[in-house]
């Protein structure tokens, strides 16, 4: 291939001589070349892929003998669940009852997720990464009977690698993730890092693709330049992290910076989008209209219509800059910045535009109900770091990126000093424990009220009951007679 990429370069230039540069002459675009499959440490490289907005997936050989199964790269859940019976979409699933390792566990589970959900059987089997750490290991699988949008038409993969904490395990934590178990098995250390590179195929004959790199255990320095700062995990569930501000074209939002984390910050590779809560949205898109020359749709910003332009038209320069700032791990004083490019809050979609060469782009800042999710586009501007040794996550400019929309702007910035207010959004379990107790306080009060009248009305009962029970006897003692009038001085009072 790159010796008919050579003699065709060769070609053209051939051409441009013979046409001395004028009229008609062509032009052709450098292409990026690709590293090899392994890096200076011998760790495999761009083991990663995918399709644009359909997520990231690696490569596994499940059971004995194997049956080769992608599965999606998930820092947002913690369940290792794959195909096991038949779907629309996908070319071919998990056979559990040809797999000689494999155990059932004899416990069904159930995942749901902001969009889709699975159900299906727990057990284990024994499970290798094709390009990751040389080593087999027995992991906890889930076997994904039913299902409903979960699976993505044409997305190549067929399970899902969930790689949070045991906080998120379903039926419960006593399910070990598959990395706890890489690590408690001495292969890997608790860290593992992604260069997700975003497209990668400018052939416009093709589909485009996505390419990146998982790193089990370690840090890579040749994935990344300029520094690699932390912010702390706050809470080990999700990849839980602190936003101290938000801010579009150099101008802060001015938000109270808790409005930002309500009800969590998580850094989740399965989310293709940055989601937002409507506030933060709102600012983020009043400024964005500040700087809009362009005339921009506003189908566009809520995600109902592409824009499309020449490939090497993109305009780029009239978009903004934003920027995420984040609590540094170095003190709770202290903050760094994300530079976040256009090219990053613009994702280029699968589809082509109506002219041969052109490039359509959605926005992809979307609304949350709640909080915020620093999704797969966000992270393909940085190499992120998921250091669970030492609970934090790192980020660093990344040194790769698509083709024609490299990220050289990206950066990481700072530790900057910052006001020294607390940004965390404190789940209010106190408070909420505080209410159930007032709640009980008066219900046993009100219980305590209610007691006296019980007892009078069980006192007036128990008269009425005595002075029926007398008359009834003085009655039998009486003569039909003086029954008789009796009954009658009754009725008539």
């Amino acid at each position: 291939m790159r010796q008919t990429c050579h003699v065709f370069l060769v070609l053209i230039f051939c051409l441009k001589l013979i046409s001395g540069g004028k009229k008609g002459s062509y032009r052709v675009p450098l292409l990026r070349s690709k590293r090899d499959l392994r890096d200076s440490r011998g760790n495999p490289t761009e083991n990663l892929k995918g399709r644009p907005g359909q997520g990231y997936y690696i490569a596994t050989d499940l059971g004995t003998p194997a049956q080769r199964i992608n599965v999606l790269v998930d820092t947002g859940s913690s369940n290792f669940a794959v195909a096991a019976s038949p779907h629309p979409y996908l070319p071919f699933y998990y056979h559990a009852d040809k797999s000689t390792s494999y155990r059932d566990l004899n416990r069904p589970v159930a995942v749901p997720y902001t969009q889709g959900n699975w159900e299906g059987e727990l057990g284990s089997d024994l499970l290798r990464f094709v390009e990751g750490p040389n080593a087999t290991v027995r992991v906890n699988v889930a076997a994904i009977l039913s299902s409903e949008n979960f699976y993505i038409n044409g997305s190549m993969w067929e399970g899902i690698l969930g790689l949070g904490y045991t906080r998120l395990s379903k039926p419960d934590s006593s399910v070990l993730p598959v990395f706890d178990q890489f690590v408690n098995s001495g292969v890997v250390k608790d860290s593992f890092s992604m260069q997700l590179c975003g497209s990668s195929e400018i052939d416009f004959s093709s589909e485009p693709t996505v390419a990146g790199t998982m790193v089990f255990g370690e840090v890579d320095d040749e994935l990344y330049e300029g520094d690699l700062l932390y912010t702390p995990v706050v809470k080990k569930w999700y990849y839980e992290v602190v936003i101290t501000d938000i801010a579009v074209g150099g101008e802060s939002l001015n938000l109270d910076c808790k409005k930002y984390n309500y009800d969590k910050t998580i850094v989740d590779s399965g989310t293709t989008n940055l989601r937002v809560s409507e506030e933060v949205f709102d600012g983020i898109l009043d400024r964005l209209k500040k700087f809009d020359k362009l005339g921009v749709p506003d189908d566009f910003w809520i995600g109902r219509q592409m824009m499309c332009w020449n490939y090497d038209k993109t305009p780029w320069e009239e978009f903004p800059d934003m920027s995420i700032s984040l609590l540094s791990s170095i003190s709770n004083s202290k903050e760094f910045r994300l530079k976040i490019p256009p090219q990053l809050y613009l994702r280029e979609t699968i589809e082509h535009g109506p002219l041969l060469g052109q490039h359509c782009y959605k926005f992809a800042i979307t609304k949350a109900d709640k909080g915020t999710v620093i999704g797969a586009v966000i992270m393909e501007g940085f190499y992120v770091v998921f250091d669970r040794e030492n609970v934090q996550v790192g980020f660093a400019a990344t040194t790769c990126g698509a083709e024609g929309r490299l990220n050289p702007s990206s950066e990481v910035r700072g530790p900057f000093s910052r006001d020294a207010v607390d940004c965390e959004y404190i789940e209010t379990e106190s408070s909420d424990t505080a209410l159930l107790t007032v709640a009980y306080v008066m219900a046993g009060v009100c219980g305590l009220c209610l007691v006296p009248i019980f007892v009078l009305l069980g006192q007036a009962s128990f008269k009425r009951h005595r002075r029926r029970q007398h008359q009834q006897i003085t009655q039998a003692e009486l003569s039909p007679t003086d029954q008789a009038r009796l009954r009658n001085d009754f009725y008539n009072g």
